[in-house]
């Protein structure tokens, strides 16, 4: 029998991506298992559907995240603000321990909270199988510190991004962190990540590491296409720093333009997200502000929408020799729209990236070098042309192996495949 402690700061109804994987991850649980308690800092509706074996416990936190939803739809810093030189200091500070417990998200009280309260879920609740999930570290150290507490409890330690990221270098001493870190994710049974190249890092810390992509709850039926006024290129999302690089697709799109490939008329760049005056910025850069619809910070079901009506999805990410598989958590949504998904790397291209797209056959990915624009322009041109002989967009994703292979109960199955032989041995 399984009794399943959760820590997710990040939990629906709170928006994002994380909040998402959180709670799919632990709504699959939750269908298996005896019972669920999940500790979140998350408001819970009272109206939001519960699962009969399962409960949420809203646990009280004052960070960081906290000041800025004061000021802001989302809790986060905008790019620009976060370009300067003190911001950069203070968001390693605040990633750096003990600073991430006393100050990062969470906070100091929130993390009391996850001890006192786990310890007591534990003792009364029977609890087997300790899940937390990264970020934040609170979540990971309150884990570690009960695992030590009580050692009979099979802790799941999951991983979105890799703590000591190479590309963003946003955590003080890291060689010393790395040290702290093995000694902490040594303890734990299992970790878990998004992407098999994350896995190759973790392995670092602990050798039982599995994948656990992003999935898609319920069923999966194939994406109808949409007849579209404008051929439309959009991305929902965030930029971060110089490691998202939109400007291949505007310098493409200018020179295609320049060429009379296409036609400005016929041409929407839509963008829904808090980074607005960046891709202002980006647009003025190429002469192409004419174009651009920024939309500000949308609702998930508007986000929805935009993807499901575009031509072409964007999505960006980075990848390098240091490190690769980052796969932005908006991509399983963009799977679901069904639309060509156009890929643009910073550094170089990544494989796993690319593996996946090509699979669904819903798109590719190119690096953002220079003797990768010639692809990105066949590529915006093949779907241009679909759009203006017929009007519509295209859905091109394989909706077999979308079910096979992204479907909650296919992605959950190397999880199960743990579990169920270590309840084996015990």
């Amino acid at each position: 029998m399984k009794h399943f402690l959760f820590f997710l700061y990040y939990y629906p109804p709170v928006p994002g991506t994380a909040a998402k994987r959180n709670g799919r991850i632990s709504k699959a649980i939750t269908e298996k298992a005896q019972s669920t308690h999940i500790f979140t800092a998350s408001q819970i509706p009272d109206d939001q559907s519960i699962q009969r074996n399962s409960k949420v416990t809203t646990i009280a936190a004052f960070d960081y995240r906290k000041i800025l939803r004061r000021n802001t739809k989302d809790g986060a810093l905008p790019e620009n603000v976060k370009q300067h030189a003190a911001a950069q200091w203070m968001i390693r500070l605040i990633n750096s321990f003990p600073f991430n417990i006393v100050a990062g998200e969470g906070g100091l009280i929130y993390f009391y909270n996850l001890l006192r309260k786990g310890s007591k879920a534990i003792r009364e609740g029977h609890i087997t199988h300790l899940y937390s999930s990264f970020r934040p570290f609170a979540d990971h150290y309150a884990a570690f510190l009960l695992k030590k507490k009580h050692p009979e409890v099979f802790w799941i330690a999951d991983f979105r991004d890799l703590i000591i990221d190479p590309h963003y270098n946003h955590i003080l001493f890291a060689g010393n962190h790395h040290t702290f870190f093995s000694k902490i994710f040594r303890k734990a049974d299992l970790l878990t990540t998004v992407s098999d190249g994350l896995a190759v890092h973790l392995r670092a810390y602990n050798q039982n590491v599995i994948t656990l992509r992003n999935g898609i709850e319920g069923d999966i039926a194939k994406p109808q296409s949409v007849s579209v006024s404008r051929f439309t290129i959009a991305y929902t999302g965030s930029m971060f720093l110089d490691k998202r690089n939109v400007d291949p697709i505007f310098q493409a799109l200018q020179e295609l333009l320049q060429d009379t490939v296409i036609d400005g008329g016929d041409i929407g760049i839509i963008y829904a997200g808090k980074d607005g005056n960046f891709w202002k910025q980006v647009a003025e850069k190429y002469r192409l502000e004419s174009l651009l619809d920024d939309k500000g910070i949308v609702s998930a079901v508007e986000a929805q929408q935009i993807q499901h009506d575009a031509c072409i999805n964007v999505l960006l990410t980075v990848s390098s020799d240091q490190l690769q598989g980052v796969l932005t958590g908006k991509m399983i949504e963009y799977f679901q729209s069904g639309s060509p998904v156009l890929g643009i790397v910073v550094g170089h291209n990544d494989p796993e990236l690319q593996s996946i797209l090509m699979e669904l056959e819903i798109g590719d990915s190119f690096s953002d070098q220079p003797s990768d624009l010639e692809l990105i322009k066949s590529f915006i041109q093949r779907e241009y042309l679909h759009w203006k002989n017929t009007g519509m967009n295209r859905k091109p994703v394989n909706t077999d192996i979308l079910k096979r292979k992204y479907a909650m109960d296919a992605v959950m199955t190397p999880l199960w495949n743990v579990l169920d032989k270590t309840q084996s041995a015990i």
